[in-house]
Order: structure tokens, then C-alpha cells, then sequence
């Protein structure tokens, strides 16, 4: 009986045919909404395994249960033995959402949450970029101005506008965003402005006019 040798053609597809598996068993770059709440639960439950399910306290503690309403600005945290982002969350947890930075990890095919969530350090974008954004913030206030006198001086500020610190970033009370205090040089002088930041398609952007 003769043997055929496996052509190129069949071995092309055959590789081909591994190719679905291999990028299954990647890490999704980011949670789904679904998947960050799982991750939550499963946080929330392991807090309050070890109280009676008749305890008071469980029941207040469970009708507080936190569900997210959106993730943002999820940044990767390089350099993790694991994939890992941390994402701005809108929560509800009681009348008002509750806008918080979170880490979310990807281990065993899931994402988790680690039990230390206090400590994640607020990302700072770089003074480079944050000039970059002053500048298009200045120039969309120009557009938007209907005194010549005062469009004049908003685009040569988008011109000149030197950024020499961006500090005191914390995540907003009012909306999801990365808030910081950016000082800057227009025109030979020295001012600071409070600026509003989002994460997305790989770099830092100015939040939305409605985020703000």
C-alpha cells in the first residue's frame, strides 16, 4: 500500500485549523459588564461567607450589593504576571453611583478581583500628552467663542500653551473620569486649571464635554 506524503496545501490547513483554539486561550484585552459583576460577586461574597445567613448585619450588607452600571477607561497594567486592568466603574450602591478604580486580574479563563482594592495608585497621564489635550481643549473653547477678541486669545493660547506640572489626579465624584490639576504657562504667565481625563483606543483624551 503507498503511503501518500502530506502535501503543503495539507498542512497549510491543518495549521490553519489550530489557529481558532490558540486565540481562544488568549486574554481578552478587557472585562465585559457581565463578566466585572461576576468578578465583584464572587469579592462580595467571600467578605460576607462567614456571617450567618440569619445575621442582620449579612442581609443590610447583601441588599447593599454593589451593581455595576459601566466600566471605563480600563488602562493595562504592565509589566503583571497576569493580564491585568484597572477600570473606572460605575457602581450603584445606594441613591447616587459611585465612580471607583479597579482591578480586575485574568487568571484560570475568568476575570477576578484581588481582595486588596484600596491601594491601586490613580493614573497620572503624562505632562507631553496633557499638553497636547490643552492645546485642543483651547482650541475647541475658540470655536465655540463668539467675541473675535476673545477667540484671538484662546487660539494663541492653543499655540503657546506650555504644561509644566499635572498633579492631585483622583477619579471624579461626578462623572468617570481621571481629574487632575494642570499647571500651565499662556502668554508668559502661570495659571492652573482643573482638566478632566479619559483612557481609550490606547492613550489619554479629554473627557467629554458632558463628562466634565
Amino acid at each position: 500500500m503507498t503511503r501518500h506524503r502530506p502535501t503543503l496545501r495539507r498542512i497549510a490547513l491543518a495549521s490553519l485549523a489550530l489557529l481558532p483554539l490558540a486565540a481562544s486561550a488568549a486574554a481578552p484585552a478587557i472585562p465585559t459588564l457581565t463578566q466585572a459583576q461576576s468578578a465583584m460577586d464572587a469579592l462580595f461574597d467571600a467578605a460576607i461567607a462567614d456571617r450567618p445567613a440569619t445575621d442582620s448585619s449579612r442581609m443590610v450588607a447583601d441588599a447593599f450589593r454593589p451593581r455595576l452600571l459601566g466600566l471605563s477607561s480600563c488602562m493595562p497594567l504592565d509589566g503583571a504576571a497576569a493580564a491585568t486592568v484597572d477600570c473606572i466603574t460605575t457602581a450603584q450602591a445606594g441613591p447616587e453611583p459611585v465612580y471607583r478604580l479597579l482591578r480586575f486580574v485574568y487568571t484560570e479563563q475568568r476575570w477576578t478581583m484581588p481582595v486588596e482594592q484600596r491601594r491601586i495608585p490613580v493614573p497620572v497621564p503624562p505632562q507631553e500628552r496633557v499638553q497636547v489635550l490643552l492645546r485642543e481643549a483651547f482650541i475647541a473653547r475658540a470655536a465655540q467663542e463668539a467675541d473675535p477678541a476673545a477667540r484671538a486669545e484662546l487660539a494663541q493660547a492653543a499655540r503657546t500653551a506650555d504644561v509644566v506640572a499635572v498633579h492631585a489626579c483622583d477619579i471624579g465624584e461626578d462623572a468617570p473620569v481621571i481629574e487632575c490639576e494642570v499647571d500651565a504657562i499662556v502668554a508668559s504667565e502661570r495659571g492652573r486649571q482643573p482638566m478632566a481625563f479619559v483612557w481609550g483606543d490606547g492613550q489619554w483624551h479629554n473627557a467629554p464635554a458632558t463628562a466634565q
